[in-house]
């Protein structure tokens, strides 16, 4: 069995990636953000490990009146979940084709950037 990765190198991994995708690194704004990520890895790791381990996912039962049915592992439904819930995240942290590159680069902060044509003129030079 391979170790486990830990909430601080997935952080990692993560911080890396935002690097790649934007060029430079991570907004402060960013690291709850990563760090729920991180972490959100680290239990599904933990709930495909108990999955793999059952080695059914779906097993034969005999139900009050002797009828057999087909049960799921209950863990099952949590790891679709907590897939479709890392799936977010990484586009939250514009980690997938979901998230456009207008999202990334965009500046949210308030005010007007320096390079503003108004801005030159108004300060005196050549717009």
């Amino acid at each position: 069995m391979a170790k486990q990765k830990t909430a601080h190198a997935y952080e990692l991994e993560l911080r890396n990636m935002i690097k790649a995708r934007t060029g430079r690194e991570c907004e402060p704004w960013l690291v709850p953000q990563i760090r729920s990520t991180a972490q959100n890895m680290v239990m599904l790791d933990k709930v495909q490990e108990q999955l793999l381990d059952a080695k059914k996912l779906v097993t034969l039962v005999f139900g009050s009146m002797q009828q057999t049915k087909n049960e799921v592992n209950p863990l099952l439904p949590y790891y679709d979940k907590m897939q479709r819930t890392l799936l977010m995240q990484f586009e939250a942290l514009g980690l997938n084709y979901n998230t456009t590159p207008s999202k990334v680069k965009e500046d949210t902060r308030k005010g007007v950037p320096d390079d503003d044509p108004m801005v030159k003129f108004m300060k005196g030079g050549k717009p």
